[in-house]
């Protein structure tokens, strides 16, 4: 199996730069952004590639969150 050894800074994973609302939605962040978290995400854990779509969505909710959205 292939390792990457691409190394992701913070900035990498910032959204883009918007003022908080209530409601953020998804499309907001680009899949390259989410795919980015994602695989941070995927790397922290077992690293099995059985929690794909749990590690997307984490990935989704952890940016909203960082703008302000629920």
């Amino acid at each position: 199996m292939l390792k990457s050894n691409v190394r992701v800074s913070p900035k990498a994973v910032s959204p883009m730069k918007q003022q908080p609302s209530q409601h953020v939605p998804a499309s907001t962040f680009s899949d390259e952004e989410i795919r980015v978290r994602a695989y941070q995400i995927y790397e922290s854990g077992d690293r099995t590639n059985k929690h794909a779509d749990a590690d997307w969505f984490q990935a989704q909710t952890e940016l909203m969150e960082m703008v302000g959205g629920k």
